[in-house]
């Protein structure tokens, strides 16, 4: 008999009141359990928010799982339920279990084909969009904060979050050596360098971190309105209800000084991959010049140090990169399959967001029907003008708060397939979009499907912004399948963790 262990999980407490509840996903579990002659020898559940780091029986889930010899299956309600992310999938393939998707009908494993792989990483991706759209709510609370006159951040130096009021206060302390910077640098006597090797000098270059202030975290704090009793917030200047550290006559004067020493430097040529590429060697940006007034060459800008990296021409970087860019691309064929496939799952989100659209409807029904019968007891002296705001301010607020989440589930509902179709059809035309451009639209692609490129020994190693890293793992993965009874040697691949936000990112070893 298989033994399985059985996941299920709620990303919001919402989610449970809108009919992803816990028991009806255990249920389903345990029929298909008993229908499929499956031992459930463990349960582990998991009731958390989207964005809270971490969830508690997942990682538990993982250990017994990793310790265990007979158990090595797991029976999951589909794929939004199990996967929050993609480095959540890399973690269960490599651990090699068999994920049963029940209500999905589908059973992945190392054994799957690669296309039902490919389909299931797309719907990896797709069920990432939950934490995008769950977060739209935190977003709107912190801009409505913002507007309030209150900063919807972490505090920055010279100030405390205060955890009982919600608002950053003055951290005395802290506050005394942000006033002495900006005094200091009014004076006109010092650049931001020779500024942070005054707070060194004077024992203030320390804070509990034990990091030494440098030239661009003192531009940093000296050019935040914050400290002035202003702050800015996407992009937006608001005036904040903190008590200032300094007056807005010492800010501007700073600002003028600022401006002196930081005049902006005319560049002569706009290089197409500056900015993109770093040393393999000492990990310091490259930069480029021109020779004889039409070569373009990359070099390591040495900025730690003489450094043994060598120099490279535009060209060749560009040719090498299209092999990035190619790890990514999808034939015509496969997009058309791809997106016929994405349609049909699209439709247990379709039943999701409608389901939990009537719900919410069929409350705003009561509340609207609630205002006008209480707009009829004002009027027949049952209640008095009072009581009937009060009501009335209760209930219209409630009423915004049910239109918005129906409007999040809309957009919700249409940004999953169509997500999914723009991101397979721009796969489809980068390669071709590549090798057509001239070096200023070769870096636009690059620019949006990758994040850096890292150069060593004439190897370009590409780190890719998600969802391309899980394109080209799985391109990747294809061609090895293809190539596991032929000649040709299997592709050479390199994965990191960059942390939850980016989960995975690809490193790809271009072959001068």
């Amino acid at each position: 008999m298989i033994k399985a262990v059985l996941y299920a999980r709620v990303s919001s407490k919402e989610q449970e009141k809108e009919g992803f509840s816990i028991p009806a996903q255990i249920k389903l579990l345990k029929q298909y359990a008993q229908t499929n002659g499956i031992k459930i020898v463990k349960e582990f559940i998991d009731v958390e928010t989207a964005k809270k780091s971490g969830r508690a029986n997942f990682g538990k889930m993982v250990d017994f799982l990793r310790a265990s010899v007979k158990t090595n299956t797991i029976l999951v309600e589909k794929t939004d339920r199990l996967y929050r992310n993609f480095k959540d999938y890399v973690l269960l393939e490599e651990i090699g279990v068999e994920i049963h998707l029940v209500k999905e009908n589908e059973i992945m494993s190392g054994d799957s084909q690669s296309h039902a792989k490919f389909i299931h990483g797309i719907k990896v991706l797709m069920a990432k969009n939950y934490i995008d759209n769950l977060s739209e709510e935190s977003r709107k609370g912190m801009l409505e904060k913002a507007e309030q006159g209150d900063y919807p951040s972490r505090a920055p130096l010279g100030y405390k979050n205060d955890t009982t009021t919600h608002r950053i206060e003055v951290d005395h302390e802290k506050a005394e050596l942000v006033r002495k910077l900006f005094e200091w640098y009014a004076t006109g006597n010092y650049s931001l360098k020779t500024l942070s090797e005054k707070v060194y000098e004077e024992g203030l270059g320390y804070i509990k971190s034990g990091a030494r202030f440098s030239p661009g975290t003192m531009e940093k704090i000296l050019k935040n309105p914050l400290y002035y009793g202003y702050f800015r917030w996407n992009g937006i200047l608001y005036e904040g209800n903190h008590t200032p550290i300094i007056s807005k006559e010492l800010f501007d004067k700073v600002q003028c000084q600022l401006t002196r020493f930081g005049k902006p430097k005319h560049k002569k040529h706009n290089f197409a991959f500056r900015g993109l590429l770093t040393c393999g060697y000492c990990g310091c940006k490259m930069t480029a010049e021109m020779q004889k007034g039409k070569y373009i060459y990359y070099k390591c800008s040495q900025s730690k140090g003489k450094c043994q990296q060598g120099y490279f021409r535009e060209e060749i970087i560009a040719d090498q990169l299209a092999r990035a860019v190619e790890a990514i691309s999808l034939n015509p064929a496969l997009v058309e399959w791809l997106k016929d496939a994405l349609k049909e799952s699209h439709q247990d989100e379709q039943d999701y967001h409608k389901n939990a659209v009537t719900g919410l409807q069929s409350e705003l029904s009561k509340l609207e029907n609630r205002i006008a019968k209480i707009y009829e007891d004002k009027l027949d002296g049952i209640l008095s003008e009072d009581q009937w705001k009060l009501l009335h301010d209760k209930y219209s607020s409630k009423i915004e708060e049910l239109k918005s989440k129906i409007g999040l589930h809309g957009s919700a509902n249409i940004d999953y397939y169509e997500k999914g179709v723009r991101i397979l059809e721009l796969a489809q035309r980068a390669m071709n979009n590549y090798l057509r451009g001239n070096p200023r639209e070769k870096r636009e692609i690059l620019d949006f499907i990758s994040s850096n490129c890292n150069i060593k020994d004439g190897e370009f190693d590409v780190e890719y912004r998600q969802p391309y890293d899980m394109l080209a793992l799985y391109r990747e993965k294809e061609a090895n399948e293809n190539r596991r009874f032929g000649d040709e040697p299997p592709i050479r691949k390199f994965w990191r963790p960059q942390g939850d936000s980016n989960p995975c990112c690809r490193r790809e070893r271009a072959v001068s």
